[in-house]
């Protein structure tokens, strides 16, 4: 807790997270595959002496700029941007764990930029051989690029070995890697088949139907390693904690709800490509082509909101709670408190008005990375007509009434503290009685302890 904290109001910092990641990961799996179809596509028209196809092959790779080097390049300063006052402590972690994988992944990305545009920039100015060699620079270096990102993506769910060995290449190569490698694979080569359709649609003056429809056809191929996917689901789920497969299989009705969602989308546009892309390489129209994007878009979105919300309560598994807490600090911060250990949240010159504010202090520092008080996962309609006894009663067993909470940290005071301001949020209407609490001078910092004799003094 040695950041400041920051909150979208409403929205959360964590929805704003998720948000912003899965537009980029939807545009970074897309740059993965373009650039796989790109190049195969380039060598099949070439030997095949087929001009639509080349010239398809320029307008994508000119598509794939726009989409992938503009708004992939705002999305994924946004991520950085959101993850670093959102989650600072998670951060600051995995850029120190993965210093050198990090620096590695940069100069794949660095690569992978260059090539991309020297790739667009040379068409008809270089020999096709040097061409096609841009070309293949450019999808393997976008390939290594999210080989890299995979690795510790996978850590935060299931560090594995790293946990007793501390080696770096237990973190990275972590029991999750290879299948959500297959997976990332997969999605990328899907999005770049679909892509196809919707660039296609959009030049209905340079191609004809029955070139478009070939084209379409041609990019559904790339859809079919889709039918894999179910295979390196199976082999993912079989390699993360029991604790986050339960949570994906009914432990959480919302994460259950979603999985099967995004898994039936995954089957629905699977079965489109093949019966209505490949086998009758129909002239898809571009409200047709965005259509399919946008399911394929929601399928790929549930995949990232189940693989994030299946790490709860941690935000990386076994060593940092959802709220930045380490999973090994809990003992300590029972005893000494998490007010002294928040300076950030409760400055040395705070003087706090009653217990209820020393009480919306822990909640600021313990459950606001996750619930609003109103807005999304917001915490006031969670204890709706809750009493007092209630209350405590959920505090003190968080994370038995619900897996995906992490537990209650921090003195006995400043539970009762934090009990105070919840109470005030519940609507039931209470007296000095029902606020009656233990004396919460022990564990509390100097400038937190304000019994009721000091309620109306001067900040």
């Amino acid at each position: 807790m040695h950041y400041p904290l920051w909150n979208m109001p409403l929205v959360g910092g964590g929805m704003t997270i998720g948000i912003i990641s899965i537009i980029h990961v939807v545009i970074a799996h897309f740059a993965v595959g373009a650039g796989i179809f790109n190049v195969l596509s380039e060598i099949k028209a070439r030997r095949q002496d087929d001009a639509s196809l080349l010239r398809f092959v320029r307008s994508n790779s000119l598509f794939l700029l726009y989409l992938a080097f503009v708004a992939g390049a705002v999305t994924g300063v946004g991520i950085w941007f959101t993850i670093g006052v959102v989650a600072p402590e998670a951060t600051t972690y995995l850029i120190r764990l993965f210093f050198w994988i990090w620096a590695v992944e940069w100069v794949f990305f660095v690569v992978e930029l260059a090539t991309g545009y020297v790739y667009y920039a040379t068409w008809d100015r270089i020999s096709p051989r040097s061409h096609i060699l841009v070309g293949w620079l450019y999808a393997i270096s976008a390939f290594l690029s999210l080989v890299m990102i995979n690795g510790i993506l996978t850590f935060m769910l299931t560090p594995g070995d790293w946990l007793t060995s501390g080696k770096l290449w237990d973190a990275w190569l972590n029991p999750s890697f290879w299948p959500s490698l297959g997976m990332r694979t997969i999605s990328s080569l899907a999005l770049a088949g679909i892509f196809v359709a919707v660039v296609a649609s959009t030049r209905r003056r340079v191609f004809d139907p029955s070139e478009k429809g070939r084209i379409v056809s041609w990019g559904a191929r790339f859809l079919l390693p889709l039918g894999l996917m179910p295979l390196f689901a199976v082999w993912y789920f079989s390699t993360v904690p029991e604790s986050a497969r339960n949570l994906a299989l009914g432990g959480a009705v919302a994460m259950t709800f979603i999985f099967i969602f995004g898994a039936l989308l995954s089957f629905l546009v699977a079965l489109y490509a093949y019966f209505g892309m490949l086998r009758r390489a129909r002239d898809i129209n571009i409200e047709t082509a965005l259509l399919l994007a946008a399911i394929a878009f929601l399928a790929t979105g549930s995949a990232e909101f189940v693989r994030e919300g299946i790490r709860k309560p941690y935000v990386l598994h076994s060593i940092m709670y959802s709220n930045g807490i380490f999973a090994a600090d809990t003992t300590r911060l029972d005893q000494e408190g998490i007010l002294p250990n928040s300076p950030w949240i409760v400055p040395d010159t705070v003087k706090f008005q009653g217990e209820a504010a020393v009480g919306e202090a822990v909640y600021r520092a313990e459950c606001l990375r996750c619930h609003e008080v109103d807005g999304y996962n917001a915490v006031r309609p969670l204890v709706h007509s809750w009493n007092r006894a209630l209350i405590v009663s959920a505090l003190d067993h968080l994370d038995q009434i619900r897996a995906f909470m992490p537990p209650f940290v921090g003195t006995e005071a400043e539970k009762q503290a934090l009990a105070t301001y919840l109470q005030t949020l519940t609507g039931v209407g209470w007296s000095a009685d029902t606020l009656a609490l233990p004396q919460p001078a022990e564990g509390l910092p100097d400038s937190a302890r304000a019994d009721s004799t000091n309620e109306g003094s001067e900040p």
